[in-house]
């Protein structure tokens, strides 16, 4: 009798062990789905720890240059948009140097930035730094130009069309006939289409002929050298208008003409600043200019950013029209900058 008693209860603490053991092994099993789910959980959610939606804390963009109102314009937007937000925003200006903006780019990866914004010097050459901060898990956006490495959207004026509008005002000036002077700029996307568009605007008119095709480096100061440069070795009569590819350069080669007494053509542009708005005005040698709008590329930027911390896709390329502005439609606009 004893002998069973014993046995019984060896039984049960047999059965107790058992049960105990189940249950342990349940708990690791359990628990280690949710371990290596953990990961890729994190990186399908933007939501922390807490469960609150992730936000923009820093946000850092570098610019061509803050020499140009338009880039300034590109500062001030993301300012306001950062006091709204509740985010820290950064703007540093290249000043046309790509070895200086790759070096921003990388001082705001090390920064651990949110978000950047990379307004190219050189669209193919920037593709170094664009890659660095892709591979260091950081959104960057191109805006104005696109930009090679590995950019996670782009948003900019639709240029193809600034440059077509500025031709079309251009051919219907000319009735079709005249010597133009294309005034270009630096190896860009944005510069690369207006002059794509531009010459689509006039490729049905043979007798429109772009005579001179020089860099004026987008600012004043070297557009005013190469247009002085080029009045010298065409002699009045012989030129009909002049295309800049911007509003700097427009204006520089416009003051050299004026400096030279020239004023036997007219000049079409693409910016829509105040300065150009100004000189439409009171003169009618300033014939037109295509308006950007730089607030709406930095606003759009941001949405795309808040999106992308949402875990939701975003537009890899984002055109924001844009307008032609001459004496006839002043009375509508309103520049930006």
């Amino acid at each position: 009798m004893r002998k069973s008693k014993f046995y019984a209860m060896a039984l049960v603490l047999a059965l107790l062990t058992s049960m105990l053991a189940a249950c342990g092994g349940n708990k690791e099993a359990s628990e280690s789905p949710s371990q290596s789910a953990s990961p890729s959980a994190a990186s399908a959610s933007p939501s922390s720890a807490g469960g609150g939606e992730k936000k923009l804390k820093t946000v850092a963009m570098t610019v061509m240059t803050l020499d140009n109102p338009y880039f300034v314009a590109y500062k001030e937007s993301l300012e306001e948009v950062a006091k709204k937000e509740g985010f820290e925003a950064i703007t540093e200006g290249a000043e046309f140097d790509l070895a200086k903006q790759q070096a921003q780019i990388e001082t705001f990866i090390q920064k651990k930035v949110d978000l950047i914004l990379v307004n190219a010097v050189d669209s193919k050459g920037i593709a170094g730094a664009v890659k660095e901060a892709a591979d260091a898990g950081i959104p960057i956006i191109a805006v104005d130009v696109d930009a090679d490495g590995g950019v996670t959207s782009t948003i900019m004026s639709d240029n193809k069309q600034a440059g077509k509008l500025a031709g079309e005002y251009l051919v219907k000036r000319l009735n079709g006939k005249g010597n133009v002077v294309l005034v270009n700029g630096n190896p860009i996307t944005s510069v690369f289409d207006r002059v794509e568009g531009f010459k689509e605007a006039i490729k049905d008119h043979p007798d429109i002929k772009i005579i001179e095709d020089q860099n004026g480096k987008l600012n004043r100061d070297d557009s005013y050298k190469v247009f002085e440069n080029i009045l010298a070795s065409h002699k009045e009569g012989t030129i009909d208008a002049v295309f800049g590819v911007n509003d700097p350069t427009t204006i520089g080669a416009y003051l050299a003409a004026k400096a030279a007494n020239r004023s036997d053509f007219f000049f079409v542009s693409v910016d829509g600043s105040k300065d150009a708005v100004e000189f439409i005005k009171k003169d009618d040698m300033f014939g037109e200019t295509s308006a950007q709008h730089p607030k709406a590329q930095v606003v759009k930027a941001i949405e795309l950013a808040k999106d992308l911390l949402a875990g939701k896709q975003v537009e890899r390329t984002v055109l924001i029209p844009v307008d032609s502005v001459s004496k006839e439609t002043l009375s509508s606009f309103t520049p930006e900058f």
